[in-house]
């Protein structure tokens, strides 16, 4: 999940997103890596029967270069990784800048690829003046008053046109020290001025304003019992007030050595259990062991022990391709996510790397 921008980083990042220069180059229609030539193989194509492959992507991507070829053959389905979030969308209350998602939602359209929406409650990237009035925090029935607004402002501005939406992005961090809770539950503004209440409000917003939408609730170490635990509850709890529930989205920012696949494999059984959908939402495997940590190894072993890491979950994906609809990963080359020291993606500078390779050769092979 890329972390809060200044607002001089936020407005370096909108020229790059519409600046030419700044989108990269496309491939080539042939092509000649580690050993294999001929036309790249689709993700999409590749997968095609047993889930939907995405991508995050910008504005510029779809709109500027050649890249938007790629993206339209390699992927079923794509996610604004910023433009939809309040920060970038709402600056100010009643005030909306719709132009970038729209770019990305009307491509979209135009060549038969279904889009996520990402996100629209979040104790990051939100919009500030939701939770102030005359330079004090605002009551509890403004603020829902304020979320119900947005909410049904954006996704009504978009109805019929975005597939799902991540409602409600990272509500727990049961046992995380750096992060104040309460009863595993985030102390965000959201959960301080509400109550828990919030998550539930938020989905039957979305509902009024998109009955057609699929609706999801979205977090980051999914696999964690602690958190599955939470999420478990909640979903059961709104299941229970009849609020409209579609699906979890697990983030999976993964590392070279954890977490296991069947960690993961545990929660997104629990959520089919519960009846509702898995979509794999934000995939990337980091070079390194952990945030932080040195490289250890040289390139050509990380990036060998990366594509085994993609190999492994895309077949666990595949051992549950009943109850998992899509798999997105965030971002298309290492240079442009979020993490690019990680070197975390498929693709580096639109050349494919060995684990595009190990995913691509994963989707054909016999499963046990």
């Amino acid at each position: 999940m890329r972390p809060l921008l200044t607002l001089a980083a936020a407005a370096l990042a909108v020229l790059a997103r519409i600046t030419p220069a700044a989108t990269p180059t496309a491939p080539p229609a042939q092509g000649e890596q580690a050993g294999r030539s001929g036309p790249l193989p689709s993700l999409a194509e590749a997968y095609r029967g047993q889930f939907l492959v995405g991508a995050s992507v910008s504005p510029g991507q779809v709109i500027v270069g050649d890249t938007y070829r790629f993206i339209r053959r390699q992927f079923d389905v794509i996610t604004p990784e910023n433009d939809l979030k309040p920060l970038l969308l709402a600056r100010t209350e009643g005030s909306y800048d719709f132009r970038m998602a729209d770019q990305v939602v009307d491509w979209a359209r135009k060549n038969g690829v279904k889009v996520r929406g990402h996100c629209l409650v979040w104790h990051q990237q939100a919009a500030p003046w939701m939770f102030t009035k005359d330079g004090k925090p605002v009551s509890r029935e403004l603020l829902i008053e304020r979320m119900r607004k947005y909410i049904h402002d954006v996704v009504g501005h978009y109805q019929g046109k975005i597939w799902a939406w991540d409602v409600v992005n990272e509500a727990f961090a049961p046992g995380d020290p750096k992060v104040d809770t309460e009863r595993g539950w985030r102390r965000s503004e959201w959960y301080q001025i509400i109550g828990p209440e919030y998550v539930e409000l938020a989905f039957r917003f979305a509902h009024e304003a998109d009955p057609d939408a699929l609706l999801f609730y979205n977090d980051y170490d999914t696999e964690n019992p602690a958190k599955r635990d939470l999420i478990v509850a909640l979903v059961r709890d709104l299941q229970k007030k009849g609020v409209p529930i579609h699906g979890i989205g697990h983030q999976a920012h993964l590392y070279l050595s954890r977490p296991a696949p069947a960690q993961l494999e545990d929660t997104i059984k629990a959520v089919a259990r519960l009846g509702l959908r898995n979509h794999v939402t934000e995939l990337d495997v980091s070079l390194r062991e952990r945030d932080g940590a040195p490289l250890d190894g040289d390139e050509d072993e990380l990036l060998s022990r990366q594509a085994s890491r993609y190999a492994d979950f895309f077949r666990m994906f595949r051992r549950n391709r009943e109850r998992i609809e899509a798999v997105v990963l965030w971002g298309i080359t290492d240079e442009m996510s979020w993490h690019p020291l990680e070197e975390p993606l498929l693709f580096s500078e639109m050349e494919p790397k060995p684990a595009f390779w190990a995913v691509v050769d994963e989707a054909a092979r016999p499963l046990q």
